[in-house]
């Protein structure tokens, strides 16, 4: 301390902040030292500035911008101070509901995540699952060496719909009467993505493109091979539903349970799931 200032080291130490961000806060205007020693370099601050400094901290911890703790701080004015306030409020309520739909699918993923981890893996199950919100993009996708045409069909459809970067929000669909080409390669017939992936201008931008896979038993199948090596197991869940006596209904549905091992599917980093909506075959 030098005739009551103190170091820019001593503020640091006492409002536990860094003497980089003091920095800053000084080349934006928002907190400048009394005094600057122009031979040494030294910043000095009065306790006369501490009670700026807390308000600054005390904004900073609501989340306010820098720019707008400035000008609040600057202007003094109670009425933009309680318009800035109501703005963060409203702000703040948009956050916790977006919180809260983001705690809802982690709960939703982690348990489907143990489920698939338990069930059988290569083979035909039967399955009630609930209704899902997607946003439908109709496409059609060879997967010889076409990984890459998916990829950049799904940072386009994150572009035009706002969408979040889910990795495993992301699905396929594939049709049953071309499930291949004419040299027998895998085709994917559309991409979805879930309500997971979804931000407020979604809702606005997908329009009719927005559908529910609906409700009922599926015929479904968890495997840890990447799309374009499962056309034996798509072909295999068919055969079983005719064997059960069931018949397929609508489209193939393949989505990613989990996605850290696409490089090596060996390892159990990666699994998908294929599954299709059946009905009772009345003709048996």
């Amino acid at each position: 301390m030098k005739d009551g200032l103190y170091k820019i080291g001593d503020v640091s130490a006492m409002f536990k902040i860094s003497v980089q961000t003091l920095r800053f806060y000084e080349k934006t205007g928002l907190f400048v030292p009394a005094v600057k020693e122009e031979s040494s370099g030294y910043r000095y601050y009065s306790w006369e500035q501490f009670e700026r400094l807390r308000q600054i901290l005390f904004l900073r911890d609501f989340g306010l911008r820098l720019k707008d703790i400035k000008h609040q701080l600057d202007v003094q004015n109670s009425a933009q101070y309680m318009t800035l306030l109501e703005n963060y409020s409203h702000t703040l309520e948009r956050r916790i509901q977006s919180d809260i739909k983001l705690k809802q699918y982690i709960d939703i993923k982690t348990e489907n995540m143990k489920l698939a981890a338990d069930l059988p893996h290569n083979e035909t199950l039967f399955l009630h699952f609930s209704d899902q919100k997607v946003l439908k993009h109709e496409c059609t996708i060879s997967h010889y060496k076409g990984f890459h045409k998916i990829e950049l069909a799904i940072i386009e459809l994150i572009n035009r719909y706002n969408l979040k970067s889910n990795i495993d929000s992301v699905g396929q669909f594939f049709s049953r009467e071309s499930l291949t080409n004419d040299s027998g390669e895998l085709i994917t017939s559309g991409l979805f993505v879930t309500e997971a992936a979804f931000t407020e201008d979604t809702y606005n931008k997908a329009g009719n493109n927005i559908i529910i896979i609906p409700e009922g038993l599926y015929a479904v199948m968890y495997y840890r091979t990447p799309t374009h090596q499962s056309l034996p197991y798509i072909r295999k869940l068919l055969d079983d539903i005719g064997r059960h006596s069931f018949v397929p209904c609508g489209n193939i549905v393949r989505s990613i349970i989990f996605d850290l091992g696409r490089e090596n599917s060996a390892k159990d980093g990666y699994l998908a799931c294929i599954r299709v909506l059946v009905r009772e075959n009345s003709v048996v």
